[in-house]
């Protein structure tokens, strides 16, 4: 018995080692224009030749949670780390590439160096952005892309620069469907989470007053949801698609082949068509069960 109590203090004495050595080890957090000044424990300057960029969505409902990108291309381009960092709202992971340092809570950076399959490749990191009630109606994502020599070795061979300073407008739910927000350009974003399982949210941007339709479609090309039929005012709209409620309706009894016959969708990738007039976008979404 004895023994057993001194091999469970062993084994508290070495996690507990082993998660202080990790909080301990910073110099992977504090590399964007938010909380540090870039990766100089590799080299002190910035190289423009790095090309390092955001993509996602530019306005988001308080409370929703954003898809982005964080590319980059340039430098030795062997492999690249990445950081990226938000003011007001909540960094969120989405896979298994990043992790969020426990002393940098608003700030994601990469699980391991991500190859690039070619020195003129660009490679990219999948990040969530959570939209909180701030005191400012924007917010700003900030980006930090490492290209290295894949050596091991921390030096001046490694380069690195900051991506511009990606804005977020962050919208009340009043503010989106009253009418008082006019987008510029009619836009259907990339729904969050993707992939999923139930459930999904689409956001999208109507620039006028238009009759829109929402529509889910399978591999094969065959509607199995409609979740936007009817005219709306210029706004940015959110809906919600639930992959555990099948949408046929009574005038399709049928199941279709994106419908499990348990009831629900089956796993697997789907399309979802925005049109409004003579607009249409489409987007991909996977379902994995």
């Amino acid at each position: 018995m004895k023994v057993n109590y001194i091999l469970a203090f062993i084994f508290l004495v070495f996690v507990s080692a082993a998660i202080i050595a990790n909080i301990g080890e910073t110099t992977l957090i504090g590399c964007t224009e938010l909380n540090g000044v870039g990766c100089t424990c590799h080299t002190v300057e910035r190289d423009t030749l790095v090309k390092v960029w955001v993509e996602g969505p530019e306005s988001l409902l308080v409370g929703q949670t954003g898809y982005y990108k964080m590319f980059m291309a340039g430098g030795p381009a062997e492999a690249g780390g990445y950081n990226v960092a938000g003011r007001f709202g909540e960094m969120v992971l989405v896979d298994s590439y990043s992790v969020q340092h426990p002393m940098a809570l608003n700030e994601l950076t990469q699980a391991f160096s991500l190859p690039f399959p070619t020195t003129q490749d660009t490679i990219y990191w999948a990040f969530g952005y959570k939209a909180l009630e701030s005191v400012s109606d924007w917010d700003t994502i900030y980006s930090c892309g490492l290209s290295l020599v894949w050596d091991s070795i921390p030096d001046f061979r490694d380069r690195w620069n900051f991506g511009p300073k990606f804005s977020v407008k962050i919208l009340s739910v009043n503010d989106a469907n009253d009418g008082s927000i006019h987008p510029e350009n009619f836009v259907l974003y990339q729904n969050y989470p993707n992939p999923f399982n139930p459930a999904t949210s689409i956001q999208y941007a109507v620039n006028s007053r238009q009759f829109v339709t929402l529509k889910v479609y399978d591999l094969l090309g065959k509607e199995v949801a409609t979740l936007v039929n009817e005219e709306l005012e210029a706004g940015i709209y959110q809906v919600e698609f639930n992959a555990a409620q099948s949408d046929l309706g009574g005038s399709r009894p049928e199941i279709t082949s994106g419908i499990s016959a348990r009831g629900g969708y089956a796993s697997g990738i789907y399309f979802y068509k925005l049109q409004a007039g003579s607009s249409i976008k489409t987007k991909k979404m996977i379902l994995l069960k």
